[in-house]
């Protein structure tokens, strides 16, 4: 169960990462959602998915993953004819914010899911 929620949390973050870089697609332009709420829910999503990732580490490290990531997405952005945007990385940094709130909250209980062990999922290799 680990192994499947790790490569979810994987899939998730190739997705976004593909939704930011490449090119913009016609939902984006036609969609009634602000690219600003996009952007703190995408961030959420992706410091979530890092913490779900690296288990062992902290997630205040997950967290500015995340804005490093958030970071080099906007550098890229202007080079693939998107708009590079202060504004689009204060999103991010809110929707890690948020993200990190969340994360320590939860942290504890999720630590027994996620603890390193044998995998009592009932499934054999």
């Amino acid at each position: 169960m680990k192994t499947a929620i790790r490569l979810i949390a994987a899939a998730v973050i190739v997705v976004l990462l593909s939704l930011m870089l490449g090119p913009v697609l016609e939902i984006e332009q036609t969609a009634r959602v602000s690219d600003k709420l996009a952007h703190v829910a995408a961030f959420f999503l992706i410091a979530g998915c890092i913490e779900v990732l690296i288990w062992r580490g902290t997630v205040l490290l997950s967290c500015l993953m995340a804005l490093v990531i958030g970071g080099l997405v906007e550098l890229i952005q202007g080079g693939t004819g998107r708009d590079a945007s202060w504004g689009d990385f204060l999103a991010d940094f809110i929707g890690v914010s948020v993200a990190f709130v969340v994360m320590k909250t939860l942290k504890p209980r999720l630590d027994r899911i996620m603890r390193p062990g044998p995998d009592l999922s009932g499934t054999r290799p």
